[in-house]
């Protein structure tokens, strides 16, 4: 698997060529945010993860600055934030809101029965705002730190289960 999407990522001269990103190539081109390893792969699923449970917009382009700073795999980044889909966003979003309504001690709102006009959500605000966003940041930041562990845990015994049928065969 790692050899086929090492296959399909851009190289460092088709993004210095490429004249839509010319201006950011030098950050694009550095080759730790393409690594396919175990540490690099964790982190950008984890930004991804982050990321995709804040209901924001750019959530892919937050992701992909982060993974660049971070220096973590920035395509599992970006791709990692589609957790948040036009399918899976009404689910996600609604249980943010009442984890974080739960988590402030709030009485949620029954948001099946809410006028969703535009002026009733602006007199809302804060009662949906804020639950939500802290919601949002928690559940982002559980994700986070999961799917991190999980896939360091994975990779490795991976690994150990390979180097043990490898070990067998060569006998």
């Amino acid at each position: 698997m790692k050899k086929r999407l090492q296959k399909i990522t851009p190289n460092r001269d088709w993004l210095e060529n490429h004249k839509v990103l010319k201006p950011v190539a030098k950050w694009l081109g550095n080759p730790k945010i393409w690594h396919f390893n175990r540490r690099a792969i964790a982190m950008g699923v984890a930004i991804g993860f982050f990321f995709g449970s804040l209901p924001i917009a750019g959530q892919m382009l937050l992701s992909a600055i982060v993974s660049i700073v971070s220096k973590a795999n920035m395509p599992i980044s970006v791709v990692a934030t589609w957790i948040s889909n036009p399918f899976t966003m009404p689910f996600l979003f609604t249980a943010n809101y009442y984890f974080g309504a739960w988590l402030l001690q709030r009485p949620a709102l029954q948001l099946e029965n809410m006028d969703w006009s535009l002026q009733a959500l602006l007199q809302l605000g804060g009662n949906i705002l804020v639950p939500l966003f802290f919601g949002s940041i928690v559940v982002g930041v559980i994700l986070a730190v999961t799917s991190y562990i999980v896939i360091r845990i994975l990779w490795r015994l991976h690994i150990v289960s390979y180097l043990k049928s490898r070990k067998i065969r060569s006998k």
